[in-house]
Order: C-alpha cells, then sequence, then structure tokens
C-alpha cells in the first residue's frame, strides 16, 4: 500500500477492509477529477482482488496469481483502456465471453475498464447487462473522470469510490519523490493533477511545455516571431500547444479575478494584459478550444491554424 500515492491510500485501505469482510460489491467505480490517480488506484485494487489468500486484505505478493499479475500474465484478468479510443460493444461482448468460464488460476475474475467513458451506448448496455447477470467470482472494476456521463443504471450497481483530490502541498511533496519531479512541477500553472503531469513525462512532452511561458513572452516582447515560436509544431502535438495556451489564457483569466498567478507566468501576465482585454481574452481561450475539437474532424493545417491563434495576442 505504501508504494501508491498518500491521497489514495484511505481508499484503498476501505476496499481492502470490505474484502477482507467479504462485504465487497462485485461491481466497483472509482471516480475523481482528471488525473488524481483513479488508474492508480484501480490497479492497486484489482492485484488485492486477484489474490488466491482471500482472507488477506491486500495482495500476499507471493503466490501464482499475485505473481502472474506482476509479469502481467495472468488469464483471469481482462482490460480495457477507454483512453486509446472509443469502447465498443463488440469488446465488451469478446471479454465477457471469456470471463464466462472458471477462472484459470486463482479465486477470481477481475475485468477493468479504465476511462469508462469512452463506452458507447451499446457497449454501455452490454457492461450493464453483465452487472445485472454477474458471472460467479467476477469483479467489474470502471474508472472515470466523468461519473455523470455514465449510464445511471451502471451507477446504481457499482460501490462508488471517490478518490480525493489532493492539495498543492500534498502534489509538491509527491512529485519531488518522482523522477524529473522538480521539473513536472514548474508545470502547475498547467496543471496540478499530478498523474496528468506525470503522463506528459512519459509521453515525453514535458520540455513543450516548459519552453511555452517563455516563448509566449518572446513574442510578445517582438523578440520572436510566430513562425519559431510554433517551430516544432505538428500534427502529432498540436493538442499540447493548444491546450498549454489555453491554459496561459486561463490562469491570466482566474488572476484578473483574485486568484494566485504561477511564478511561470510573473512576467507573462503583464504583457497579455496589456494587448487584450479579459473579454479578448476569453474570446482567444474559446477559439483555442473550438480549434481543438475542429482538429479531430477535420484535417486543418496545424501550423496555419496556431499562427491565425497567436497573430490575434
Amino acid at each position: 500500500m505504501a508504494d501508491i500515492a498518500p491521497w489514495l491510500m484511505a481508499s484503498l485501505s476501505q476496499v481492502q477492509a470490505l474484502k477482507k469482510q467479504k462485504k465487497l460489491s462485485h461491481a466497483l467505480l472509482v471516480t475523481g477529477a482528471d488525473g488524481v490517480g483513479q488508474e492508480e488506484l484501480a490497479r492497486a485494487m484489482v492485484k488485492d482482488l486477484m489474490c488466491e489468500e482471500l482472507d488477506q486484505a491486500k495482495a500476499c505478493g507471493y503466490c501464482h496469481s499475485c505473481q502472474l499479475m506482476a509479469a502481467n500474465t495472468h488469464p483471469d484478468y481482462r482490460i480495457l483502456d477507454g483512453e486509446e479510443g472509443a469502447i465498443k460493444v463488440d469488446h465488451i461482448r469478446q471479454l465477457t465471453q471469456k470471463i464466462s468460464q472458471k477462472p484459470q488460476v486463482g479465486q477470481n475474475k477481475v475485468v477493468l475498464i479504465t476511462h469508462a467513458q469512452a463506452m458507447n451506448i451499446n457497449a454501455a448496455n452490454a457492461v450493464l447487462k453483465a452487472l445485472e447477470e454477474p458471472a460467479d467470482r467476477t469483479y467489474f472494476v470502471l474508472t472515470t473522470s466523468q461519473s455523470s456521463s455514465l449510464l445511471p443504471t451502471i451507477r446504481s450497481r457499482c460501490l462508488l469510490v471517490n478518490v480525493p483530490t489532493p492539495n498543492l502541498a500534498e502534489v509538491t511533496s509527491w512529485l519531488h519523490q518522482q523522477p524529473d519531479g522538480d521539473e513536472l512541477a514548474s508545470l502547475f500553472w498547467l496543471t496540478t493533477q499530478p498523474f496528468r503531469l506525470l503522463a506528459i513525462e512519459k509521453q515525453q512532452k514535458t520540455a513543450i511545455y516548459s519552453a511555452l511561458p517563455d516563448a509566449i513572452k518572446a513574442l510578445l516582447q517582438g523578440e520572436k516571431g510566430v513562425d519559431l515560436v510554433l517551430k516544432g509544431v505538428s500534427s502529432a502535438n498540436i493538442e499540447d500547444y493548444c491546450n498549454g495556451l489555453a491554459a496561459i489564457l486561463h490562469q491570466c483569466i482566474n488572476h484578473s479575478a483574485g486568484a494566485t498567478l504561477p511564478s511561470a507566468l510573473a512576467d507573462l501576465y503583464p504583457l497579455i494584459m496589456r494587448r487584450m482585454s479579459i473579454q479578448q481574452i476569453m474570446l482567444r481561450y474559446q477559439s483555442l478550444q473550438k480549434l481543438k475539437s475542429d482538429l479531430l474532424k477535420t484535417n486543418l493545417n496545424p501550423v496555419m491554424q496556431l499562427t491565425y491563434e497567436l497573430n490575434q495576442w
């Protein structure tokens, strides 16, 4: 349990206690703000559920099932990741067919569906049917940051596990224990959600965000042209640039309303406020959100689109 983030421990302990008391529901919905660690918590819960020591609260780490889980080769554990794309009904049907049989190795079978809001309506109905008619010794664990988008009937059949949002001090302390944590902490102007920051590092996109405030500062001071600011933009990372620019504008709006300004934007904020009114900043923020949406639907030229946006700053 000490291996997971501190703010996840209380939720994990509650589930472990229910498991030991044999009062755990066959379906669990782990929900919280995007990036606070739902998936991390769910994976820890799955390990406990797969352990063959059913009378123990947490996984023993030594049984055959625990060893298979550590090697990611357990035949009775299935996962669908909605972050990789829409979850369709065929995915659910294939999964439920495989788990309809008795466990091959241990005592339980577990299905983990992360980012469950990616299920289309047919997939959601298929999951609902599986929850209504659960296979013997089978657990469903779902995670989401948008629980309201799930069918109410799915929510009602799950034990709700709420993941708390850590405060800035907790995130800062935890990040300092991670590789490159200090650099990630400098991106608090972008997000303070810890696992979103780790995902940025894992995707090797930290440099894009770290360089953006200074690049925009140089642009507004006339030291750098738009073409140089957007030199590294491509279809593969335009969403990151949109997210970064939108976050800068969002912080400006918040600070104008009295919120604390992240130190990384201290020099940039007055430059932006001299160039645009709050109303104009809001329009540019909305325009960036629309651009992100449009890029998913059409083959727009990313450099051309962002060039137009930055020329309005």
